[in-house]
């Protein structure tokens, strides 16, 4: 894409070459010579098979397909149009090879019209951070990024979801972002960024008798399967903690409790409440992404949070709690992870009640409030942050966390919206944007049921089965 001078040149071009080309010459030469040329057309024919499956399969080219043809333009290797592009959508697939394949490709339309669609892929899109650093990393990059932009302009003016709400994040994203050259912008040949190969010529060989060379087999092969199974074991902890929708949740027994009166300002009233169990933390975007990938979920509303453009696709705020969902959705969610949506009395036990004291307190950590136990307004984040900071100093005697501030939660309990005639429902404790009184327990909003804000999320409940 850039016309500035790389560093590298093919042997018609200049005979002669620097040091630094001689380095990366052992990665490039296997597609150079008579042996490279027959290379290289075993590549051109595995590369034509690649761009017909993905025209006919929409199949991506295996990673290291990518990485060979890409040396052999290097290499000085001609590629058709359309293989350039193919490598490009690989490239920004993997996250590999991306300034290499953007700069062989001579049409901004074209490379636009990639980044596009992996921008816009509903599993698994591209992160807009990626092309912010493509943008710093191209002296030419105006180009491509308006012929994006307009391409996104054109997808935002479309009724098809998710592609409408995930073009509105990137627009503004890119818009928001613009980042400043910082020094030169060249582009580095991707054979220059692999270590070059210890030269052995001219050193002596040190002959390591057969018996050293079978016990470090024997060594390495029981590390390996060490590693192995340490890995497996991680692996399967993480997925039990970070994506299983069952999540950990907060046993609450069948019992009497006092709570707020929502008729009668401060006053109280008794609940008899069956046993249930709700989430301990507010539904992450990890797990709602979770429930969409497997058809259980709709796409939310909008993807940016108030400070954050890429709020729920950034894999990075994984963490955080999901928001910008309809009391559908929310409702949706539950049912995918074998829940349902907590009652408003449900919720406010579990956020207040000391049970073994047989009292409710003001907020969950106690009567007083403490700046330093919740994300609300008096600690000036602006926006969420991961479920669990303030965990446990903020938690409820039930152990449940952020049941003050964050985000404002749905509940399944009816409730009358200011909007005459509107369906609305009751939400509970309070978002950033409160102050300590928003905070308190008791507290609680009817907000329309098709309303998805920023600072509303929701977490699940789950009713005991009975002995």
């Amino acid at each position: 894409m850039s016309n500035t001078r790389i560093e590298w040149e093919t042997e018609e071009e200049s005979p002669k070459r620097s040091s630094a080309q001689e380095r990366n010459r052992p990665f490039t030469a296997v597609f150079a010579g008579a042996d490279g040329a027959e290379r290289a057309a075993s590549l051109q024919r595995r590369l034509t098979g690649a761009v017909d499956s993905w025209w006919q399969q929409g199949k991506i080219p295996p990673i290291g397909l990518v990485r060979d043809a890409l040396l052999a333009l290097e290499a000085g290797h001609r590629l058709e149009e359309a293989e350039r592009t193919l490598l490009l959508r690989g490239a920004l697939f993997y996250g590999k090879g991306m300034r290499t394949a953007l700069h062989h490709l001579n049409d901004p339309e074209r490379a636009a019209s990639v980044m596009r669609d992996m921008l816009l892929h509903p599993v698994r899109p591209l992160s807009p951070g990626q092309i912010t650093e493509l943008a710093r990393q191209d002296d030419e990059s105006a180009e491509w990024i308006a012929a994006l932009d307009q391409l996104l302009l054109e997808e935002m003016a479309q009724p098809l979801e998710p592609r409408r709400t995930l073009a509105q994040a990137t627009h503004l994203y890119l818009h928001e972002s613009k980042p400043a050259k910082n020094g030169s912008s060249a582009w580095i040949p991707l054979a220059a960024q692999m270590p070059s190969p210890a030269k052995s010529r001219g050193k002596r060989r040190v002959r390591i008798p057969p018996v050293i060379w079978r016990t470090l087999a024997a060594l390495f092969g029981l590390l390996a399967l060490a590693l192995l199974v340490l890995s497996l074991a991680f692996f399967w902890l993480d997925q039990q903690q970070s994506v299983d929708p069952a999540g950990e949740m907060i046993a609450i027994p069948t019992g009497v409790y006092r709570i707020s009166d929502p008729a009668v300002a401060d006053t109280d009233r008794l609940v008899e409440l069956a046993g249930f169990s709700i989430d301990r933390f507010e539904v992450t975007n990890q797990l709602y992404r979770l429930c969409f990938e497997s058809d259980g979920c709709t796409w939310p509303a909008r993807t940016a949070s108030i400070t954050r453009p890429d709020y729920f696709l950034n894999p990075g705020l994984g963490s955080f709690p999901m928001v910008n969902v309809t009391h559908e959705q929310a409702a949706l969610f539950c049912r995918w992870a074998g829940k349902r949506l907590p009652l408003e009395e449900e919720w406010e036990v579990a956020a207040s009640s000391a049970l073994t004291l047989r009292r409710a307190y003001r907020y969950p950590w106690g009567d007083n409030f403490e700046r330093s136990r919740a994300n609300g307004i008096s600690t000036a984040v602006g926006d969420t942050l991961p479920v669990g900071t303030y965990s446990p100093g903020g938690d409820s005697p039930s152990g449940a966390a952020d049941m003050a501030g964050n985000v404002a939660e749905w509940t399944a309990s009816p409730g009358n919206p200011p909007n005459p005639g509107a369906i609305g429902y009751i939400v509970k404790g309070g978002s950033f944007q409160d102050d300590a009184d928003g905070l308190r327990a008791n507290q609680r909003t009817a907000i329309e049921s098709s309303e998805s804000l920023p600072w509303l999320g929701f977490r699940c409940a789950v009713t005991n089965p009975t002995k």
